[in-house]
């Protein structure tokens, strides 16, 4: 929220700059206060050893009433009770996508150049992830800080490395989706917005893996719009939550399973190892040599 909060504001207000600068400008505001935003819940995990889940919810909702009280301040509509929409300069170029998607009206849609990326940030975190020295360090840390700290690896630099960076993504995702052209401002509510939540079901369907992160968010997306559109046909717009409800348990029960059958593989290999004779090789055991007259073995 304080980095679409961020975007806005630049969009709104730093119209001096060209329209090629303009929403690239906007786009790295939102990247530097969603950093900025995930330092104290890096810094209480480091320090204190407090869940970052707790601490990022609670950061939620003073996110929420913050952007709320910079928006009246800044850049408030009274007549729409939002923020003021980015400039055009502001807005991220379509990029051709408006043409290739169009609805059955005829009308263009809104697909721009967020799209890319996207795809592009989450291709670089998979490379960074497992392909670089810091990578590692992070996955270490996140596997088990306590055997990273043992091998040398700084605990506690990595995990206030992780949420800067957690929080300068979410920023950015923040940002693209009110620079995206589709007239909208940040609405002053106080209830929070559901794209953080569905940044989780996001990341549970993609088992937390940067490249299937990609397809199940295009997945979750279909799933979005497609629930829009079937309110025109009398459905509720509960049904589509129902829906990724549903896929999110049944992804969870296929690793809960997957984990059981993995444990019970494991259980029955070391059962038939420790059974297994020592040095057996599949041969009838010798019989022992009979002693000779001088009461030795041959």
């Amino acid at each position: 929220m304080m980095g679409a909060f961020a975007a806005v504001y630049v969009g709104v207000k730093w119209t001096f700059l060209p329209a090629g600068i303009h929403c690239i400008v906007a786009v790295l505001a939102a990247c530097l206060f969603g950093a900025i935003w995930g330092i104290l819940p890096g810094l209480l995990k480091a320090w204190r050893g407090i869940n970052e889940v707790i601490t990022c919810i609670m950061m939620n909702y003073i996110a929420m009433s913050m952007s709320n009280v910079l928006i009246r301040a800044f850049i408030y509509d009274r007549a729409k009770n939002q923020s003021f929409r980015p400039a055009e300069t502001a807005e991220l170029p379509k990029m051709g996508f408006d043409k290739i998607f169009v609805g059955e009206s005829g009308t263009p849609s809104s697909v721009n150049a967020g799209i890319v990326v996207a795809i592009v940030l989450a291709i670089v975190v998979w490379v960074v992830l497992e392909k670089t020295k810091m990578g590692y360090e992070l996955k270490a840390c996140g596997f088990n800080k306590d055997a990273a700290k043992y091998a040398g690896i700084s605990e506690k630099r990595n995990i206030v490395q992780a949420m800067i960076i957690s929080g300068a993504l979410a920023g950015i995702g923040g940002g693209l989706n009110y620079l995206a052209g589709a007239g909208t401002g940040i609405m002053v509510a106080d209830t929070l917005a559901q794209q953080g939540f569905d940044g989780i079901a996001v990341a549970l369907l993609g088992m937390s893996n940067p490249i299937a992160i990609i397809f199940t968010g295009i997945l979750m997306a279909y799933l979005t719009v497609g629930g829009l559109a079937m309110q025109s046909f009398g459905f509720v717009s509960q049904v589509i939550t129902i829906i990724t409800s549903v896929i999110v348990y049944f992804a969870a029960f296929i690793l809960f399973f997957s984990q059981i059958i993995a444990k019970f593989a494991k259980g029955k290999g070391e059962k038939q190892n420790a059974n297994a004779e020592p040095g057996d090789s599949g041969q009838a055991p010798q019989p022992p040599t009979p002693p000779t007259e001088g009461g030795e073995q041959a």
